[in-house]
């Protein structure tokens, strides 16, 4: 009971310190930006989603996985509410990283997501050729156009992941096989794998055999659009397919899991297959105030993470500064100030982990300390009342 006391207190004093403006973030939930191509020679729009946090001046401005996303006029909003839920801890979730989320939209949807495009020229149906290069050219625009574009526009963390449903559930698992550094976990959901007679499936079916896709991962999700009336269901069983190639030919390292949503149909399971997804990618970051105790336990938690993941991530300043608070809020004064000292040598501007620190020294009635760390985090967040009102009320004690 002390605990959810203390962490309902701590979660209420974030969302009194928040620094984004709540009613600006209520109607303005991303913005847009375009990107001249000189690769797709067209100029395309695309949606960005920053989190909550992103423009917070109390604590030390941080870097974000990036989450990009595929035909993201229809995902967009779902998906940015989705990650915020999970990953902002405004309701002490942080069951996933905060993220930035890119979404893009479709100009032409099956010129740019197919692997293979219909030859114009040729009457036949059933016959697809590689004369339009432009599904192979969207996949060069997000690598060489796109991703660079992002990296210099916001603070990005190096970790990056790629979801796309049916069609564009497709062009995923082709980034996969044609471009695998480019991204570090893939996500298809109800992949149109039976596109032009199975082809990308032909090509993966050794790819998995031969590859090094270690520090990869790979989440693949099916819906249940099995039909009675239908004696063969071209689309199911190309994903099964997909399923038999992990299971039987996967010699790659790869991290991967299939799940299939018996209840959901080609349409509806896109946010299902979404959340199950960001779940396994991020399986092991949550750090629970039951499970990890004391600074350097946390410390480890998240160098086991960076090695899984194969990319660096320092334990987050807010996680840390939640197990902090939780401690001083039992009273534990030298737990809660291993805590608040580790913040300050991982994230030595922030104002937050001094300005925690200073809450610490005022309440075991250090007064002179507690007045110096104000003075500290007051220096990297020069407009914060709540600081500077603190100071003020110490000088006259």
């Amino acid at each position: 009971m002390k605990v959810f006391i203390a962490l309902f207190c701590f979660i209420a004093s974030i969302l009194c310190k928040a620094q984004t403006p709540e009613k600006e973030y209520l109607v303005q939930f991303g913005e847009l930006i375009t990107i001249k191509s000189s690769i797709l020679k067209e100029t395309r729009d695309i949606w960005v989603y920053l989190p909550p946090n992103y423009h917070d001046t109390y604590h030390q401005p941080a870097r974000y996985p990036v989450l990009y996303i595929l035909d993201g006029d229809i995902h967009f909003h779902s998906l940015s509410g989705l990650v915020q839920i999970l990953g902002a801890g405004l309701n002490g979730t942080y069951v996933i990283p905060e993220m930035i989320v890119i979404a893009i939209p479709n100009t032409n949807r099956t010129r740019d997501l197919a692997p293979t495009i219909l030859d114009n020229n040729d009457s036949s149906t059933n016959s697809y050729s590689y004369k339009n290069k432009k599904g192979l050219n969207f996949l060069k625009f997000i690598r060489d156009e796109l991703i660079p574009k992002v990296d210099s526009s916001y603070r990005t963390a190096n970790y990056r992941t790629f979801i796309g449903q049916s069609l564009g559930g497709l062009t995923v698992i082709n980034a996969l096989q044609t471009i695998p550094e480019t991204f570090n976990a893939y996500v298809a959901i109800e992949p149109s794998l039976w596109w032009d007679d199975k082809v990308l499936l032909k090509r993966v079916k050794d790819y998995f055999n031969r590859s090094d896709l270690k520090g990869k991962t790979f989440f693949l999700a099916q819906a249940n659009t099995l039909n009675k009336k239908d004696s063969v269901n071209l689309h199911f069983e190309s994903i099964k397919e997909m399923l038999t190639i992990l299971e039987t030919r996967n010699r790659s390292n790869l991290k991967w899991k299939y799940r299939f949503y018996e209840s959901d149909n080609h349409a509806s399971v896109a946010l299902a297959g979404e959340y199950d997804a960001l779940r396994f990618i991020f399986e092991k970051f949550h750090a629970s105030l039951d499970n990890i105790f004391g600074p350097k336990n946390l410390e480890a938690h998240y160098i086991r993470l960076s090695e899984e993941l194969k990319t660096n991530i320092a334990p987050p300043e807010r996680v840390v500064q939640r197990f902090g608070q939780v401690a001083l809020s039992n009273q534990k004064y030298d737990l809660a100030q291993e805590y608040f000292q580790m913040n300050i040598q991982y994230y030595p501007n922030s104002a937050s982990a001094f300005g925690d620190m200073g809450n610490l020294m005022h309440t075991k009635g250090l007064n002179t300390k507690a007045l110096e760390y104000y003075k500290n985090a007051l220096s990297f967040d020069l407009d914060n009342k709540y600081l500077a009102d603190k100071i003020k009320s110490l000088k006259k004690e």
